[in-house]
């Protein structure tokens, strides 16, 4: 793209007209004359200690990731730029130092050098040594320790101290700058392998009338990024981003026409006719040519920005490299949705990225610590910060990307929270987050159960506490299922229903398998005859279905709680009449079990849930249940009084028995045979004992004593095995050995290594050379001290 009539302002002409040495491109470059002022007139200033070992790690450590480096130092320009731009938008008068906002690149081979300009908002003196010399911003350490590591693909841009990236291609950096507030442009220099840096007053005078230029003399090894298609590409690649202009220097060889002198020229002109003949057939003739180097300025990111394009006309390879470069990820998003909005005075552009994995810890921070918003204003990047309330917690790991038309910038943060357009953007990012949910597991149901596994809890947290969306958000919940060997949704679960159901049956135990719960009593019935039931195994699902209560009409019920039923009982008369007869048939039992467990439970019916177990526990339908008071307990588990938990534990519950189990038959039986027998009536009461509490177990409760559980079981087992209740183990026991009153010996290592150390190992004229194995271990074995040979 040819700007023969629009250069920036780097090359302007007061600029050039300023210029010490410049070249075709009208900029004031460094010279060998320049360099030798810089050294004679320099401070000297030691780096901070993290800075040279930031330095060192840089180049040592990311070598094959050194192109960064163009990323890197094009970020940091723009950084600069929005923010002059956003300072001007309260004050325009920041800008008369420099009108025009853009980045200039030059590739000068010869020189061997790459040189950086901007027009942003410069650095004083103090500014260079602060910002370039030291680190004032915290997670150095973390950065440096995982940088050593070798994990360093894209941390320099996360931890913001992409600056010594230069370090990866350059011997040399030289930083000249001026800023606004102070009237003379100062350089700063540093080798990579430096502990020190200098700094002095520019010697080309103020070139820059406020800005950054950044020159790095390349290696030797790095002088590929000189060639004009390797610098393009790198530009191109990461310059979308910015809204500032960037510009390249290019030179290409072009032929020009020799012109004719035309003085030289014969001054007679041939009248005959021949002679004009001849003339003719020279003019004819091609003219001379001669090659010459021609140079102009290219823009590289004419393109508008990706997120300002038309979403058909954006490859899904530009949206990934969009969000890599954003959001500092090295993972490509799961999906995303690029799209308009209008909110009341203004509209907006946004872009909203899944991300492919989400920290398990995301519930204990906010979208600002995580660093998920990104709030432009025209263009211009304004906050990440729009208060920790601004973004759902459940949606906190998403990715946000916006550009307003038109906010307020001239007031305070607070004051720009409370803005009823950004309210009206916040409620529209939610809703279209939902609805990329929703698009997601409607078109790529693989994809969606990909995304489930990796964020269940938060969407299944915004179920509970998002009340205005949460009819949406639970038609994308998705549980195990006896009816499915794959996870299935609730519109599933109700297109699968049975004439006259109204229930959506479930069993909740924290932690457990969808093939230990299947096991469990409490739904024997309900896979029997062919019903659904649904497997909550994670801690808040049993809290979800309360907070929904019901979907599409039908009730959530939890079958270990009273209220089960299966929806044709009253179409049944010959189950009805069956049912009567058992309940009159097994009164004794009943009213048996009712005195002997009286301060357990409140009631014994007869089981519609159990067909190969003899009985279980079940509560009422407001107390908590097994997998309640699990929760309950465990969070609880530092300690105190938890009058709740406690006044739950005391609650008495149903015992159900299955009439038609050979164990609930024949303990009938014992009742009414064992009236007035008091031996038979003990023994009788120590099987209920027994049998309530192996209930409580098989229900998932905890029993209230199991040292007494486990006794009552082994007596049961001593009858049964012929064994007396008094025979006691025979086990004769070693007494210990008296006191030891002497001293401690060392153990046979301390004293092997004590050994050692005493062991003369040879001195050596210098103390710096590695000692010789052969002469140590020469020494040990005079010494008679043993050794081991790894």
């Amino acid at each position: 793209m040819k700007l023969s009539s629009f250069l920036p302002l780097s090359i302007s002409l007061a600029f050039a007209a300023r210029s010490l040495a410049a070249a075709g491109h009208g900029q004031t470059v460094l010279t060998e004359e320049h360099e030798a002022k810089i050294g004679a007139g320099a401070e000297t200033f030691e780096y901070q200690s993290d800075i040279a070992r930031l330095m060192s790690t840089v180049i040592h450590s990311l070598y094959t990731d050194r192109a960064v480096f163009i990323r890197e130092l094009l970020s940091n320009s723009n950084d600069a730029l929005e923010k002059v731009r956003l300072l001007s938008l309260t004050d325009a008068t920041l800008l008369a130092t420099a009108p025009d906002l853009n980045v200039s690149v030059i590739a000068d081979p010869t020189g061997g050098r790459i040189i950086i300009r901007d027009s942003g908002l410069g650095m004083t003196k103090e500014s260079l040594m602060a910002n370039l010399g030291t680190i004032a911003r915290s997670g150095t350490s973390e950065f440096l320790a995982k940088l050593e590591k070798g994990d360093g693909g894209n941390l320099i841009g996360q931890f913001g101290l992409g600056f010594y990236s230069s370090f990866l291609v350059a011997d040399k950096v030289t930083v000249a700058s001026k800023s606004n507030d102070d009237p003379i442009q100062h350089v700063f220099e540093s080798d990579a392998n430096a502990h020190a840096f200098s700094i002095a007053e520019d010697p080309r005078g103020n070139t820059l009338g406020r800005g950054t230029e950044i020159t790095l003399w390349l290696k030797d090894d790095a002088k590929e990024f000189l060639e004009i298609e390797t610098l393009r590409g790198l530009i191109s690649r990461h310059a979308e981003y910015g809204a500032s202009p960037i510009y390249l220097w290019t030179e290409k060889s072009v032929d020009e026409p020799i012109e004719v002198d035309e003085e030289a020229a014969p001054a007679a002109e041939s009248a005959d006719e021949d002679s004009e003949v001849k003339v003719e057939e020279e003019a004819s003739k091609p003219a001379a040519y001669k090659t010459v180097i021609k140079g102009e300025w290219e823009r590289v990111n004419d393109v508008a920005p990706l997120w300002m394009r038309d979403p058909k006309d954006i490859s899904d390879e530009e949206y990934e490299e969009f969000y890599k470069v954003t959001f500092k990820d090295t993972n490509a998003p799961l999906a995303w949705s690029h799209f308009k909005g209008d909110a009341g005075s203004t509209s907006f552009r946004a872009l909203i990225y899944i991300p492919s994995a989400m920290p398990n810890d995301f519930y204990s921070k906010d979208y600002i610590s995580m660093e998920s918003l990104k709030l432009f204003v025209r263009r211009v990047f304004i906050t990440s910060d729009l208060g920790k309330d601004y973004i759902p917690k459940h949606l906190n790991w998403i990715k946000i990307f916006v550009d307003a038309d038109d906010l307020p910038l001239n007031v305070g943060r607070d004051n720009l929270q409370k803005n009823r357009a950004l309210g009206q953007i916040k409620r529209n990012l939610v809703k279209r987050t939902v609805d990329l949910f929703a698009s997601l597991a409607n078109k790529d149901p693989v994809k969606y159960d990909e995304l489930w596994g990796k964020a269940a809890v938060a969407l299944k947290l915004g179920a509970i506490d998002d009340t205005k969306n949460r009819p949406r958000m639970v038609k994308l919940l998705r549980f195990e299922s006896s009816a499915s060997a794959n996870l299935t949704s609730l519109d599933e679960v109700v297109a699968r229903r049975k004439k006259g159901q109204d229930q959506i049956f479930f069993i909740a135990s924290v932690g457990e398998k969808k093939a230990a719960l299947e096991k469990s009593p409490f739904v024997e019935r309900i896979i029997a005859r062919g019903y659904e039931v649904l497997y909550f195994g994670e801690p808040m699902d049993e809290m979800l279905v309360s907070s929904i209560g019901s979907y599409e009409g039908l009730k959530f019920q939890d079958v270990a709680k009273k209220g089960f039923k299966f929806g044709d009982e009253d179409d049944d008369e010959e189950a009805k009449e069956e049912e009567a007869a058992l309940k009159a048939t097994f009164e004794p039992l009943s009213e048996y079990l009712k005195r002997e467990l009286s301060e357990s439970i409140n009631e014994v019916v007869i089981s519609t849930r159990l067909t190969t177990s003899p009985c279980l526990v079940v509560t009422d339908s407001y107390a908590w249940t097994a997998n309640m008071e699990k929760l309950m307990a465990a969070q609880n588990s530092a300690g105190g009084e938890n009058f709740m938990a406690n006044f739950m534990k005391t609650q008495k519950r149903t015992f159900e028995i299955n009439p038609k189990h050979p164990l609930i038959e024949a303990l009938l039986e014992k009742v009414e045979e064992t009236e007035g027998d008091e031996v038979a009536q003990a023994e009788l009461k120590e099987t209920v004992a027994v049998l309530w509490q192996t209930a409580l177990v098989r229900s998932g409760f905890s029993v209230p004593d199991p040292n007494i559980y486990f006794s009552q079981v082994e007596a049961l087992l001593r009858k049964s095995l012929g064994v007396s209740e008094t025979a006691k183990a025979v086990n004769a026991v070693k007494p210990a050995p008296p006191v030891d009153t002497e001293p401690i010996r060392p153990s046979e290592p301390d004293f092997v290594a004590s050994e050692a150390a005493e062991a003369k190992v040879p001195e050596f004229d210098n103390p710096n050379e590695w000692a010789n194995w052969a002469d140590v271990k020469k020494g040990m074995e005079d010494k008679g001290v043993p050794h081991d040979e790894l």
